[in-house]
């Protein structure tokens, strides 16, 4: 899977750290993201009840590429968003992340993560 990421990501340890991990994510690199979170993280898909009773929130099946918009960070708080494209169907995400602490090897506390989906034009 092809995903670009904004150039200027790597102005702070921590976007491009955010960056990193939305890229794991989007690849389907469930180890690498995980390695990120807490034990007791919680990741909550916006719309949905409930965190995920895991603590994960996968991609969208088969993304063929992406990219990464906006990386932000202040703090302990972060968030990422962008697209992938998946089987025709354009499928927009945000994450919003809070970490354990403002350093930057805290792990992730929480994770807010939001879809929109839709058609592409081809």
């Amino acid at each position: 899977m092809e995903m670009m990421i904004p150039e200027d990501c790597g102005n702070s340890p921590r976007m491009a750290i955010v960056a990193d991990i939305a890229a794991a994510w989007a690849a389907g690199e469930e180890d690498s993201v995980r390695a990120w979170l807490r034990e007791d993280a919680s990741w909550m898909l916006a719309g949905e009840p409930a965190p995920t009773s895991d603590g994960y929130v996968g991609p969208p099946p088969s993304p063929e590429s992406g990219e990464i918009l906006t990386v932000l960070n202040h703090g302990r708080l972060a968030a990422c968003d962008g697209y992938l494209v998946c089987e025709g169907e354009r499928v927009d995400f945000c994450h919003v992340i809070r970490f354990a602490g403002a350093t930057k090897t805290a792990k992730i506390r929480e994770i807010r993560t939001y879809l929109q989906r839709s058609t592409t034009d081809d």
